[in-house]
């Protein structure tokens, strides 16, 4: 797995973390604050640019109302999808 998948992988993985624990809209802030928290620091600009990816990847959403992100119902990280998502930009 490359490093750029692996970075979106970490944010995806935490992301699904923070859905699992019952959160259902998130910002960059918490998943930042959970990667912390798991010893993962990742800077605040870096989780939002990883965020974008994830939305190209069809796996989260933002609301532009509130401002917060949601996890895709069904959303799976696939490494092959988000290599040709980068490609692509």
């Amino acid at each position: 797995m490359s490093e750029q998948a692996r970075r979106t992988k970490t944010v995806f993985d935490a992301v699904t973390a923070l859905h699992d624990a019952g959160s259902t809209a998130f910002r960059p802030g918490d998943v930042t604050a959970h990667l912390r928290a798991g010893e993962t620091p990742f800077g605040a600009w870096e989780v939002r640019g990883e965020l974008t990816n994830l939305e190209r990847l069809g796996l989260v959403v933002l609301d532009e109302e509130t401002a917060t992100w949601r996890l895709v119902n069904g959303a799976s990280f696939l490494v092959d999808k988000a290599n040709v998502a980068r490609e692509k930009r």
